[in-house]
């Protein structure tokens, strides 16, 4: 029996309290799952006002059932007409469909992605702009079959940019691929991604950055168990006397 493992690692821009990137896992209506990440113009709580909106859109086209490319194209649609073309943001769809037995990925960003299918990563460069400023503007979609070993790593352009400031370039491609034949799991692939770019802007990140890894890999068919795990950090509030009136 075959498993789907999805891992989302994130963290905000330094000095800033919110992240204007989102990232939200949906169950589809006919199998699977899908992941949305959405990376909005700007950062801070304008940003996460923008890509929750976003998401939000997107993650009620899927659990209706709408097909993933005409998801991304709605939700563009959608946010050209609330922000008349003033306002951007990337979209990446990860769905492994259980009904078609294939990991699309349906993409509006110019940001790269990585895929493992033979036994080595290989980047896919972006093809589509963002959604929201253009009238008509078409996703770009990449299909795999859902086969053991099968992996797919997106992220924002956090991450990409992670270093550039320090003339430092940080190669997800060759990382990915050394964690990857150390049998790291999608969960430390995106931890090891976004810590490896947080070391690379020297602890204080640029950008908001957002890292999602999937992966197919093999389990007990006796044991049909689903799990999610989700960790947020918050400040500690501070302590508050209640004065006692008797």
């Amino acid at each position: 029996m075959l498993s789907i493992e999805v891992a989302i690692a994130k963290t905000h821009k330094y000095a800033s309290r919110d992240s204007g990137d989102t990232a939200e896992t949906v169950e589809r209506p006919t199998g699977g799952l899908s992941v949305v990440m959405v990376d909005g113009q700007g950062s801070g709580a304008a940003a996460k006002t923008l890509s929750m909106m976003v998401s939000s859109k997107a993650l009620s086209l899927l659990k209706e059932g709408v097909r993933d490319g005409a998801v991304a194209r709605g939700t563009h649609d959608f946010l050209h007409a609330f922000r008349h073309g003033r306002v951007s943001a990337t979209l990446d769809i990860v769905s492994a469909d259980l009904a078609s037995s294939t990991l699309v990925i349906t993409r509006n960003s110019s940001n790269p992605y990585l895929v493992r299918r033979a036994g080595t990563f290989e980047m896919v460069s972006g093809t589509s702009g963002p959604i929201g400023p253009q009238r008509h503007l078409r996703p770009s979609v990449d299909q795999y079959p859902l086969t053991e070993a099968l992996r797919v790593i997106v992220y924002t352009d956090g991450i990409t940019g992670a270093g550039r400031r320090w003339d430092l370039r940080l190669d997800t491609l060759a990382f990915a691929e050394h964690m990857t034949a150390g049998g790291a799991t999608s969960q430390q692939l995106a931890d090891g991604l976004l810590a490896a770019a947080i070391d690379a802007d020297r602890g204080r990140p640029v950008d908001d950055m957002t890292v999602v890894a999937v992966s197919i890999v093999s389990r007990n068919p006796d044991v049909q168990i689903r799990t999610q795990l989700v960790s947020l950090p918050f400040p500690r509030p501070p302590v508050r006397f209640i004065a006692d009136d008797n």
